[in-house]
């Protein structure tokens, strides 16, 4: 289904999702590369996986858009690894509000104490916003997905449900 045939609403979601997945592929990047010059590998690695995770969420939410939007339904298989994903990136919103907790206390300790020049102040803030944006776009992306994979099933319910009667 090409992207001129989606309603607007999912037109919306999957311009929000592209957005999300530049983002997290941007941190994960930085994640990646602390390992490398940074002292806290652990830390790096555990964000690089959970990072990783959501991409691969932002990944089967395209395909299920694409390939299963409005009424084919998913495989078994696909059902499993959705409910699994679904599951671990709801429990990623905690990872990522704290990364906001942690972004915003630091951005008042640094704005409190020194005086900053305009590009000062952006760089200051960028850390805040990204940390914002990723959580902000998690949550609309697990309700998304979650509107979504109800679609689908009662797409497809009506469909066999109009076949069933079409038959009869």
């Amino acid at each position: 289904m090409a992207m001129t045939d989606l309603p607007g609403k999912w037109r919306i979601f999957k311009a929000l999702s592209i957005i999300q997945m530049i983002t997290v592929i941007f941190m994960l990047v930085i994640s990646i590369g602390g390992i490398f010059y940074e002292g806290n590998i652990f830390w790096r690695v555990f964000e690089g996986l959970c990072y990783g995770l959501m991409l691969i969420f932002l990944y089967q939410g395209f395909t299920i858009l694409n390939d299963h939007y409005p009424d084919t339904p998913l495989s078994q298989s696909q059902k499993r690894n959705f409910n699994i994903l679904f599951l671990i990136n709801f429990l990623l919103i905690a990872f990522l509000f704290a990364k906001v907790v942690v972004q915003w206390r630091f951005l008042k300790s640094i704005i409190t104490g020194f005086t900053l020049e305009p590009r000062g102040q952006f760089l200051v803030l960028l850390p805040f916003i990204l940390a914002s944006q990723l959580f902000i776009l998690n949550v609309v992306h697990l309700a998304g997905m979650y509107r979504l994979r109800t679609t689908i099933h009662e797409n497809n319910q009506k469909k066999i449900d109009d076949e069933f009667i079409k038959d009869a």
